[in-house]
């Protein structure tokens, strides 16, 4: 068993963005001694870093490992990335939890095809079953399909337009899923920024964090940054 899929299409950057410019750039970095290394990543299409798919590795890992009751799902998950990723994590530990997804898949971004589609056939590029997907707004979804119980969710809905009308979102998410996080189940949430955490002033979602302090004001869950690179993103867990 092993993480190294983490690395390799459709879980991670396409190969074909790999150029011998990049190479070279490289090896002058590792001649130079200066620490550094540069990485392909296209941040409209490429929706996370290495980092924090490691992350996710071993978060949904260990809410597996801990035996906590409930599926998996993800709230926002376009041509299907990082919802690959957590279902080769299911496969490879032999869990009987259920991938469910939920999207419009009506937001390209520069993704020039059928988003929904694309999504599917990265599992089928990876060889991995295909998850159960809800497609419609999270109004019309989330009510009505979301799993009684969930172990593990990643919410990523952003879409970097107006932070109230974003807040307004998460915090739809948040009230669906709250109740249905099982005790010591893992919720990621994609773009957390807190710059006072790590230093980053570069907001490009800020209603997660709005929405976060907002409805989790009183209660146990507290939130905890993780490093990604590129992006920002942080987990709580259910208490």
């Amino acid at each position: 068993m092993n993480n190294y899929f983490i690395t390799q299409y459709p879980f991670s950057i396409n190969p074909r963005k790999n150029s011998a410019l990049i190479g070279f750039i490289n090896k002058g970095l590792r001649y130079l001694k200066t620490g550094y290394q540069v990485g392909p990543l296209d941040t409209s299409l490429d929706m996370n870093t290495v980092e924090q798919r490691v992350n996710y590795y071993h978060l949904l890992e260990e809410v597996i490992a801990y035996e906590v009751a409930g599926d998996v799902v993800e709230l926002g998950t376009f041509t299907g990335q990082c919802a690959a990723l957590f279902q080769k994590v299911i496969e490879q530990t032999g869990s009987d939890k259920q991938l469910h997804v939920y999207d419009t898949f009506a937001t390209p971004f520069t993704f020039k095809g059928d988003v929904e589609q694309e999504l599917i056939r990265n599992f089928k590029v990876a060889n991995l079953k295909q998850p159960q997907i809800h497609k419609g707004l999270f109004e019309d979804t989330l009510a009505k399909e979301l799993p009684s119980q969930i172990a593990f969710a990643h919410i990523d809905c952003g879409f970097g337009g107006d932070p109230n009308a974003h807040k307004k979102i998460m915090l739809y998410c948040f009230e669906q899923l709250y109740p249905r996080l099982e005790k010591g189940a893992i919720c990621v949430l994609m773009d957390y920024n807190d710059s006072k955490e790590n230093g980053v002033t570069l907001d490009i979602n800020p209603g997660v964090k709005m929405a976060f302090d907002e409805f989790f004001a009183g209660k146990a869950e507290k939130i905890v940054c993780l490093y990604g690179n590129q992006y920002q993103h942080a987990f709580f867990r259910k208490k």
